[in-house]
């Protein structure tokens, strides 16, 4: 890697190129550290769409009925998505390990409401979506019909996710900054073929966010802990 702190480089990308065995620690640490990473990043998500029906007049127009349907939906799905889903490509994160017993209950609802009703068909356990198909009899002939009532906004769901998210994003942070530390550590011990491999890797940042003349210093928090990196021992070259 070269010495120059205005470069970055592409861990991602590394990835590909490294050796299941030889590189096995340095692969999991960057996996590891990108896991956390990345449920921040959907656990904030979450954060803005429960801020935005909070703020929602319930009592206002069907449009807005609409938008929090979508809002609502989008934090389920989504914080399910960071806390519960399996994925090989995302390790697990761990995020359950910051409840008791009350938020982990909270939490296998919002489980349940994302599987059973809003990713899949089904009322879910609370009738969130209730469809009926209805035969009726009168005297002028009988007939088929269909009624439905479907759950736009519901204050316990915000209110939970609200008390989860609460416990779960400054759990999330503590195990970046863990994973960090691991991963610089490991960077630091790699051989000089391991840097000659990330130093094919350089991250275009330009290309990445679309903006022209956009360097090192514009990742801002950068989303990488360089203090990890500037801080530590010199790798072997």
């Amino acid at each position: 890697m070269t010495q120059s702190r205005k470069k970055a480089f592409d861990l991602t990308a590394v990835l590909d190129e490294l050796d299941a065995v030889q590189h096995e620690d340095l692969i999991r640490a960057i996996k590891v550290f990108y896991a956390a990473e990345s449920v921040e990043l959907d656990l904030m998500d979450v954060a803005a769409s429960v801020k935005l029906l909070e703020d929602i007049d319930k009592a206002a127009a069907e449009e807005t009925s609409h938008i929090g349907n979508a809002l609502l939906t989008h934090a389920v799905i989504v914080y399910a998505r960071a806390t519960h889903t399996t994925s090989r490509s995302r390790f697990n994160a761990g995020v359950t390990g910051a409840y008791d017993g009350a938020l982990k209950a909270k939490h296998l609802e919002m489980v349940e409401l994302r599987d059973q009703c809003l990713a899949h068909f089904g009322p879910g356990k609370d009738r969130w979506y209730d469809e009926r198909i209805i035969y009726t009899e009168a005297a002028t002939g009988d007939g088929l019909t269909a009624t439905y009532s479907r759950t736009n906004f519901s204050r316990a769901v915000i209110e939970n996710l609200d008390a989860l998210l609460a416990a779960a994003i400054p759990f999330v942070k503590a195990r970046q900054h863990d994973r960090a530390d691991e991963l610089g550590r490991v960077l630091h011990e790699s051989d000089k073929q391991t840097w000659e491999l990330i130093d094919k890797h350089p991250f275009d940042m330009e290309a990445f966010f679309k903006t022209p003349g956009m360097n090192a210093k514009g990742l801002g928090r950068s989303r990488l802990h360089a203090q990890c990196l500037a801080n530590g021992p010199q790798p072997t070259r």
